[in-house]
């Protein structure tokens, strides 16, 4: 059986790597000596959970820094570009979807395959990898996205060839190892001193992260259980549990965004939000243009743009194709296609309505009420495997279990 880490005990981590890396790059003016801090100290995080997880993303972010250096110079000298992008796109997209398709089976091998590369390193390395618990291979979804916007926007030339120091400082960023934003390169290429102010907004944001996570999401924690216990409960306390859940979800992940957005203002970076009060939108698109908000715009700039969202004649498949790519980013299967068709009919239909005309007033909080009992309603297909949201959405009707 495979389970995550102490989430708690690796964001302590990340504020005592803060601690010791902010002055440092206060003091050390040198890009490159910042660079290798960044890199450093990302690898230490990761070893903190496992020295199997930190070497494994150690040579994915050398492969991405090959694959960014060949796909460079292929688009500057004008030969094969598409194909050497399409295929080096594909091997870094790799991980991450053999990962979701064949969950179980990969994570034996990258525990087991793992373990054996950090013995052959180092014995002493062997026995604290092996002391540490068996995990999934956490983080990867957010690397993967990471790497390919990467790998994209160097196809576009909107990025130029860059040294190794660069891209693995990108890539092995301390505050964003394990969770989202998911950001983009542009976010960590410059690097200005903290002022007071940013000083002190960041201790404020990574307060407000841990008081999300530690106490708001932990006080509602016990809502995951209803997904897999709601034929002991009666209907209206299923719809209880579901609003609790939405809400659980939403802290603890926003909750980690702020950590990260926190911890990366002290140490001089401006990471951009992931998200801004979705719940309280009025649309269902104004809701995944401020709920994880990385996501979405890595989605809109490398899916709904290049399919021609702002086009009329196409853009309810770009609208389709956009969603389905945000779904199956959380995982590969049923569930998670229906959560992307449920969304991407009520985008389509707002796009629709939107262009008419229609419903354009109407009580604000009456929208508000509505659009998030859409988001309610597609929580199970989120939380659970089918079989078990069936038989919950069943329960929200008093039906049968």
């Amino acid at each position: 059986m495979f389970v995550d880490f102490n989430s708690i005990s690796f964001f302590i981590d990340l504020i005592a790597a803060t601690i010791l890396l902010a002055p440092l790059l206060a003091f050390i003016p040198n890009k490159a000596i910042q660079q290798a801090l960044l890199s450093t100290f990302g690898l230490w995080l990761l070893f903190s959970i496992a020295p199997r997880l930190a070497l494994f993303f150690a040579l994915f972010w050398i492969g991405v820094t090959i694959a960014q250096n060949l796909l460079a110079l292929s688009t500057q000298k004008k030969i094969i570009g598409i194909p050497v992008f399409v295929s080096l796109l594909g091997i870094v997209l790799a991980p991450m979807v053999i990962w979701k398709i064949w969950e179980e089976p990969f994570s034996e091998k990258f525990n087991l395959w793992g373990n054996d590369l950090i013995e052959i390193l180092s014995y002493d390395l062997w026995t604290i990898d092996l002391a540490s618990q068996i995990i999934i291979p956490i983080g990867l979804s957010f690397a993967v996205f990471r790497a390919a916007d990467l790998l994209i926007k160097t196809h576009l030339e909107l990025i130029p060839r860059l040294n190794p120091l660069k891209i693995l400082s990108y890539g092995l960023f301390p505050p964003v190892q394990i969770a989202g934003p998911i950001i983009e390169y542009e976010e960590t290429e410059t690097r200005n001193q903290p002022s007071p102010q940013d000083l002190a907004d960041g201790i404020k944001r990574i307060l407000f992260g841990f008081l999300k996570v530690l106490i708001l999401a932990a006080l509602l924690k016990e809502s995951v259980e209803i997904f897999t216990a709601y034929d002991q409960h009666h209907f209206y306390m299923s719809w209880l549990m579901l609003l609790a859940y939405s809400w659980f979800f939403y802290l603890n992940f926003s909750g980690y965004s702020d950590l990260a957005i926190g911890t990366s203002r002290l140490l001089g970076y401006r990471l951009k939000e992931n998200f801004d009060f979705p719940y309280f939108r009025t649309n269902i698109s104004e809701f995944w243009a401020h709920w994880h908000m990385s996501l979405t715009r890595f989605a809109q700039r490398n899916v709904f743009v290049p399919l021609g969202g702002y086009r009329a004649q196409t853009q309810y498949i770009a609208i389709l194709a956009t969603i389905m790519v945000i779904a199956l980013w959380h995982d590969i299967s049923l569930g998670m296609i229906l959560f992307g068709l449920y969304h991407g009919a009520g985008l389509c239909a707002h796009r629709f309505v939107s262009g008419k005309g229609w419903f354009a007033g109407g009580p604000k909080p009456v929208k508000m009420l509505l659009t998030y009992l859409f988001v309610l309603l597609s929580f199970p297909l989120l939380a659970v495997p089918l079989d078990k949201a069936t038989g919950f959405y069943l329960s929200l009707i008093g039906g049968p279990f």
